[in-house]
């Protein structure tokens, strides 16, 4: 054993020794360290090291691979001080390490004595303990070790425990008093774990403590729903005691008598989340439907839920997608669109696939899910069904796996489809006489109930509220969403007067033609009751929100309605359910058939007003956003933009009506960075174009930044003619006004094109004539920028020394500014030149480095260089790890739509494919670079022939056919 060691598996696997770190070398180490690490002292038998090395098939040479795996982890120990720690036992390997000597048994000691501590009432020792333990995990354990059984149950156990420590540290919180912060962190946990009672429970009692009684009850129900719901199950003893305490206003809930909830045994484990969103009301009365639907779906591969407006199809549709096995899913509110042709790329957006330059979104989707095992749901189906059912119909034909699930007032007339039609909740009979009691069997008085309390209003058990009960939900029609808005006004109106409006007011509404169903005459009724009882600012504000796509911030509705109380009138309109907050989000919505019915109340002179007003705050928000796109807070804003991508294209698309095509030209061009950054290259391509088609009155400037922004975008797909064309244009405006720094970014992006092209002495002549412009400018961000091309451009064509000058001079300037991309740019420039300088080590640790702050900052071009690099820093050093990395490159490089970098990757690959002698898969893979290089007219990077042509040399000497080749 040796002093000073420590075992760190709570996060990436890492061991230090009393000389430093010890370098573990690939999955496979790792893989070792944490197997041993979970039973320190425990001998391991070579089986189940060898299951855990190779999950599926292990090698014929497993046992000598596993023997050679430990003598070079033993040796990289003794490197790091740490000798004699692991031993060879028989049948297998011991770690001889103390139990403290390991995070992760450090961390159950203090989760065990933090949870006595909790039960004996050590509040402060338990709170010590337990940061002290949770503070020791680094993020998720085991990820970067090879995922077999073992690292899965171990992951899981414990992630157990940290929850479980969670609970307990909140627990003993509450004890000391820490009741009102620790609010919001429970509301994020129940969130990402709703099926856990004892979360519920500490946020019903943190909620009471906090003087939010209300707010307590209703997490109960929230609770309830949740389990009920989604696990058919009633709360636990535990939680309907806590409800009737907080109920009865119980003193022993208050501080002062400590009666902390009590330790629970969680025994329920956590369900798989799928990418769905979060219901916004209860689902009730659909057992049923749900095991037809399911039924439906594994018997056809097109199902669609009719119904009408309101009755819960959505509701439903997410209930069956996240019990559904299948290896993917991909859910598509169709809701803020209204354009036909934009259907495919929604569709493209839920499954993450950017652009992909040569290929349309139909094709892209189909190569994405020809040969998966997926379901899509395509929501609110109903104003495009049409282009729905052109979508379908060609996916279906394409990708057999492929399931689809839509929601639809009609059917999409598929050939195959199934539809099943959802009816409204039972009713009782309005005509008939109930007690209370016999309401039970009901669900839709069960969900007017509930959300009237949820409001906060109390409900009589009564013969006269039963029968108000049963007017109102026989009245709407059993349809969930009209029951809810009527709910809502409990908080104002007792339950008698809202039955007299709909029996005298709402009736009347339901009656007569419109040419519309009844359900439907019953739903815009409880909609416009609501509306006609808002103040007239209430309904006015409400009205204005109809110009919004998809969802919106408060400084957009402030924006619309430029009075003091904004903020007072929105919250008002989400009490009353008109207005919906997102869950987890400081974001708002109007459902769909609230937002039609608002658009069907706004005045033209209103829409005009409130289009304005949506476009010019949009304008100044993306104005903001794009000088701190190169900033430490890049990242967040990035998030912001993303968020209002559908209200961008909005106010995009109002701008361009405009007889001044200035607004259109500063919001378009405002957005190119953050179009760049997302991968949003045919939106910013499109948008400038249509900008630059108006008339020239705009300013000289502006056009040039606009021709700029178009230029790189095209760029970006690999169309290097068309963004010549439009930076000569670009260079034309900019050189008549005298915008040297337009200038310098325009001669970067043409030398850019120059180096994807191969003329490297003209990239280079671009480059540093901008440098020199940046430069007298004092322009930071283009300096490193400038710098950054120029050592990219140079280590490509094999100049190593001055690639090492220029990144060095970059990534100083990067590092000042707090510009993460530039520096993770700069730190992949260094990498490679260490990579073709042999120095395996120092270009490992530096692409490890920017590959983490492209992780970090969420830049997929990014991600994809650090990765492409690696790959090849793993290939020299005879790294299995190699391939894997390569792989996951191109499939970024193919998503992105850059064929530049992908024919690079494809080729690395071959060269792997001959390595193993697996001579077809090599000559393919060239050929397909071969065949992407003599499309675009673009050669192969001359720090990359040595390679290619070792590649090209063995596939001669294996005599199998190989392209023709094309070392530029």
């Amino acid at each position: 054993m040796s002093e000073g060691l420590d075992i760190r598996i709570l996060g990436p696997v890492e061991v230090a020794g009393p000389d430093g770190q010890v370098d573990l070398r690939g999955r496979g180490q790792r893989t070792l360290v944490a197997r041993l690490a979970l039973q320190p002292g425990t001998t391991i038998s070579q089986d189940a090291l060898i299951k855990a090395l190779w999950p599926q098939a292990p090698p014929p040479t497993a046992v000598k691979t596993l023997h050679s795996h430990m003598a070079r982890l033993r040796h990289q120990l003794r490197q790091a001080g740490v000798t004699d720690v692991i031993a060879t036992r028989d049948p297998g390997y011991v770690l001889l390490a103390e139990p403290d000597e390991v995070d992760a048994t450090r961390f159950e000691n203090l989760a065990a004595a933090g949870r006595s501590a909790v039960a004996m009432g050590q509040s402060e020792l338990s709170s010590r303990l337990l940061r002290a333990g949770l503070t020791l995990w680094r993020g998720e354990p085991l990820t970067d070790c090879r995922q077999g059984e073992w690292a899965r149950a171990a992951a899981v156990r414990l992630g157990e425990i940290r929850l479980a420590a969670s609970e307990d540290l909140i627990s003993a919180r509450l004890a000391l008093g820490e009741h009102i912060t620790a609010v919001g962190e429970l509301e994020s946990l129940v969130t990402q774990h709703p099926f856990r009672e004892r979360l519920w429970e500490l946020l019903i009692l943190a909620l009471y403590r906090s003087g939010r009684q209300a707010d307590a009850l209703a997490a109960f129900h929230r609770a309830r729903t949740a389990l009920v719901d989604e696990l058919g199950i009633e709360p636990g003893r535990q939680l309907r005691r806590l409800e009737v305490a907080v109920l009865a206003a119980d003193p022993t809930l208050d501080l002062s008598a400590t009666p902390i909830v009590p330790v629970a045994d969680p025994s329920l484990a956590d369900r798989f989340r799928r990418p769905l969103p979060v219901p916004l009301t209860r689902l009730v009365d659909r057992a049923a439907d749900m095991a037809r639907t399911r039924w439906l779906l594994d018997q056809r591969r097109l199902v669609t839920l009719t119904g009408p407006g309101g009755c819960g199809k959505t509701r439903l549709a997410i209930a069956v997608a996240s019990g559904y096995e299948t290896g993917g899913l991909g859910f598509v509110d169709l809701t803020p669109l209204n354009e036909p042709a934009l259907v495919p790329q929604s569709v493209a957006d839920a499954f993450r696939l950017p652009e992909r330059a040569g290929r349309s979104v139909l094709d892209t989707l189909v190569d994405h899910v020809r040969d998966r095992t997926m379901l899509l749901v395509l929501d609110n189906c109903e104003h495009l069904v049409k282009a729905c059912a052109q979508l379908v119909r060609a996916l279906l034909s394409a990708c057999p796996a492929l399931h689809v699930l839509a929601t639809s007032r009609e059917p999409l007339h598929v050939p195959g489809e199934s539809v099943y039609t959802l009816r409204p909740l039972p009713t009782p009979d309005p005509d008939a006489t109930y007690s209370y009691e016999d309401l039970a069997s009901y669900d839709a008085i069960h969900l007017f109930v509930d959300r009237a309390q949820e409001a906060g209003a109390h409900i009589e058990k009564d013969a006269a509220t039963a029968q108000a009960l049963v007017t109102i939900c026989a009245s709407l029609d059993g349809l969930p969403l009209a029951i809810e808005l009527a709910a809502a006004r409990t908080a104002a109106l007792p339950v008698s007067q809202i039955a007299e409006h709909l029996r005298d007011r709402f009736l009347a509404l339901c009656s007569g033609g419109h040419g519309a169903r009844p359900q439907h005459r019953a739903l815009h009724a409880t909609i416009k009751w609501s509306y006609d009882l808002l103040t007239p600012d209430e309904q006015a504000l409400f009205r204005s929100l109809a110009v919004f796509a998809g969802s919106f911030e408060l400084p957009a509705v402030e924006a619309l309605w430029p009075h003091d109380d904004a903020v007072d009138l929105l919250g008002r309109l989400v009490e009353k359910s008109l207005v919906t907050k997102e869950p987890d989000t400081a974001r708002y919505r109007l459902l769909d058939t609230i937002r039609h019915f608002a658009a069907e109340q706004i005045t033209r002179e209103e829409r005009a007003q409130a289009r304005r007003l949506h476009a010019e705050y949009h304008l100044r928000l993306a104005e903001r956003a794009e000088g701190q796109l190169c900033g430490a807070g890049a990242v967040q804003w990035l998030k912001r933009l993303a968020a209002e991508h559908e209200n961008l294209r909005a106010a995009v698309t109002w701008t361009l009506t405009q007889s001044d095509p200035t607004l259109a030209l500063r919001l378009t061009s405002a957005l190119i960075r953050y179009c760049r950054l997302r991968g949003h290259y045919q939106d910013c391509r499109d948008w400038l174009t249509a900008a630059l088609e108006r008339d020239g009155r705009a300013p000289a400037t502006l056009r040039a930044k606009a021709f700029a922004g178009a230029a790189a975008v095209t760029f970006l797909q690999c169309d290097y003619d068309p963004a010549v064309l439009l930076a000569e244009q670009s260079l034309i405006l900019y050189e008549s006004g005298g915008d040297q720094r337009g200038l310098a970014f325009v001669r970067s992006l043409l030398g850019s094109i120059c180096r994807e092209q191969g003329d490297y002495p003209r990239a280079l002549d671009y480059h540093q004539s901008a440098l020199r412009n940046f430069q007298a400018l004092d322009d930071e961000h283009g300096i490193a920028l400038a710098l950054h091309l120029c050592a990219f451009t140079a280590w490509l064509r094999g100049d190593l020394v001055s690639a090492e000058r220029w990144a060095y001079e970059s990534l100083r300037h990067s590092r000042k500014l707090g510009d993460a991309e530039s520096t993770s740019s700069a730190l992949k420039n260094l990498g490679a030149v260490a990579h073709y300088r042999s120095d395996s080590k120092l270009a490992r640790r530096l692409l490890l480095e920017a590959h983490a702050i492209s992780e970090r900052t969420g830049c997929r071009e990014g991600i994809a260089w650090a990765l492409n690099l690696l790959g090849l820093v793993h290939h020299a050093t005879g790294s299995a790890e190699a391939e894997p990395l390569l792989e996951r490159s191109l499939a970024v490089h193919r998503e992105l739509g850059d064929r530049w970098r992908t024919a690079s990757v494809l080729e690395a690959l071959a060269a792997i494919a001959c390595d193993r002698s697996e001579w077809p898969r090599a000559a393919h893979l060239l050929n397909e670079a071969t065949e992407i290089r003599g499309t675009l007219g673009i050669p192969v990077p001359p720090c990359e022939c040595p390679l290619l042509r070792r590649t090209q040399a063995a596939l001669s000497a294996a005599q199998v056919a190989r392209p023709r080749e094309r070392d530029g």
